[in-house]
């Protein structure tokens, strides 16, 4: 027959005392791995953003550059349209006297 004891196991103590300090580390290894993945997708993200903001940054100045270019662009398109005006007014007259010259 088995005997009851009146004083506990203390194998039983310290495998229950071990569990749980088994138990702590588990969970803080665990909480610790789980900041390290998060402080990780943090520093992805911030990257990301960066890269983000500097690509939108030279969008925009090349966008800039677009633009000072059409104006220049413009500029030219009207000083060649009214150097083109001129020639024909030049050409228009000296055809005039051209004409005049063979009626006379």
């Amino acid at each position: 027959m088995a005997q009851h004891r009146s004083v506990p196991c203390p194998a039983q103590a310290v495998a229950v005392q071990t569990g749980a300090i088994f138990a702590g580390l588990a969970s803080g290894a665990v909480n610790a791995h789980m900041a390290g993945i998060a402080a990780m997708d943090a520093r992805r993200e911030e990257r990301a953003s960066q890269v983000l903001a500097h690509q939108l940054q030279d969008a925009v100045a090349a966008a800039h550059d677009w633009a000072d270019y059409a104006k220049r662009l413009i500029r030219e398109n009207e000083t060649l349209k009214a150097e083109n005006d001129r020639l024909r007014q030049v050409a228009a007259q000296r055809r005039g006297v051209i004409e005049r010259m063979r009626a006379a």
